[in-house]
């Protein structure tokens, strides 16, 4: 990272290796939205804001024939996402001068914690922030499901979101998340032939279907393309090297990111059923 610079840390490129292999490596086990949405960028970790494109505000002054109208674009911001970890100083030592393996936990969870605030992000937005996310964006299709526990039912609720999604004008191809104990449920196998919900529903859910660890309940379905939703990246996930601190390196994670619902529309929430 250009503004964090690695290569004041007094070590080389091997123990950077096994750091970043330990951070990023946790990281994808734990990201669903980036196999939900395509990614654009990395647009650098200057990126701050987001315009929405150009509105019309609806303030208007005439003077004769003449009327003048007011239009602006809405910005909304890429947020900053970090977390701080430490390494004892023996163990980097341990590593540079013997090539001994060393606990690498500390890193690999601060990868997750990024990865699932990054995912939080992408789902449920930030209102604080005027982020809307997949589960939370306004103009979205909502879909009350059933009980997955049920053989047939999973199918029947993808089959309404897609039918919801083809009512907004939207044909597919579909991608979905779903919340672990639904992903889960879709293992099931019908009790005739050997196939699972899970086979069943690819048939429907063509262009991914994943599980997102940072989702409750529920789950979301959306029409696969760029053009209707993206995860901006301004600074992909990188590890900066902080400095010494007493007997240990610090060090920091640290990625921008922010989901951009272009099409709100071209969503279909799967709302636990009460």
């Amino acid at each position: 990272m250009r503004y964090l610079p690695r290569e004041d840390a007094p070590f080389g490129d091997k123990t950077w290796e096994m750091i970043d292999e330990a951070v990023l490596g946790a990281a994808k086990s734990q990201l669903a939205g980036r196999r939900l949405l395509e990614v654009t960028g990395p647009y650098g970790l200057g990126t701050r804001t987001l315009d929405e494109g150009e509105h019309d505000s609806g303030t208007q002054a005439t003077e004769g024939e003449a009327t003048a109208v007011l239009s602006a674009a809405p910005m909304i911001p890429v947020p900053l996402l970090r977390a701080e970890f430490s390494l004892n100083i023996r163990d980097i030592a341990a590593v540079e001068e013997r090539g001994v393996p060393i606990h690498l936990g500390p890193a690999s969870n601060a990868g997750m914690a990024c990865a699932r605030l990054e995912d939080r992000l992408v789902f449920q937005g930030d209102p604080s922030l005027g982020i809307g996310g997949m589960l939370t964006v306004q103009g979205a299709s909502t879909v009350k499901i059933g009980d997955w526990g049920k053989l047939g039912q999973a199918a029947d609720d993808l089959i309404a979101a897609a039918n919801a999604l083809d009512g907004a004008g939207f044909a597919g191809p579909y991608a979905a998340a779903l919340a672990p104990r639904l992903y889960n449920a879709l293992l099931l196998r019908y009790q005739q032939g050997n196939q699972t919900q899970l086979d069943h529903v690819r048939q429907l859910i063509t262009a991914g279907l994943v599980k997102a660890p940072t989702l409750k309940e529920g789950g979301v379905v959306a029409a696969a393309g760029r053009q209707f939703a993206t995860i901006v990246i301004g600074q992909d996930m990188t590890t900066g090297f902080l400095g010494p601190a007493g007997a240990s390196y610090e060090f920091v994670v640290m990625e921008s990111v922010c989901p951009r619902i272009l099409v709100p529309q071209a969503v279909c929430v799967l709302q636990q059923g009460k």
